[in-house]
């Protein structure tokens, strides 16, 4: 498991640089939670901001399934404000999706691709 938390972390870490490479002028809250420690643990990975549009990220890698509590964030965050909560699974080869859309490469990541401008 440590393991695949920490190829998580390398992934987020790469999708933000891109992000911010490709998209300048974005705020980007990496969410440094303490992993099982529900109590402090926020439910999300990142936040991206740009214009006034939020976006909550869930990172997974691969086939990585929500905990009940991300499951009750997600619905938190959706329900009340109708803040988007997107799924991002990081894939083979630097890709990742978001919510199980399209591939997309790392490196080309843009903000469009999480918030609709």
């Amino acid at each position: 498991m440590a393991s695949r938390n920490k190829d998580e972390r390398a992934h987020v870490n790469a999708l933000v640089k891109a992000i911010q490479k490709n998209s300048p002028g974005v705020y980007i809250f990496i969410d440094r939670d303490a992993g099982n420690v529900r109590h402090t643990s926020s439910g999300w990975d990142f936040m991206l901001v740009q214009d006034g549009r939020v976006v909550f990220c869930e990172a997974k890698e691969e086939k990585g399934k929500l905990t009940n509590w991300q499951d009750y964030t997600r619905a938190l965050i959706r329900g009340v404000s109708g803040t988007p909560y997107l799924i991002v699974r990081f894939l083979r080869n630097d890709l990742f999706t978001i919510d199980g859309g399209k591939k997309i490469a790392i490196l080309d990541a843009t903000i469009q691709d999480f918030i609709k401008i």
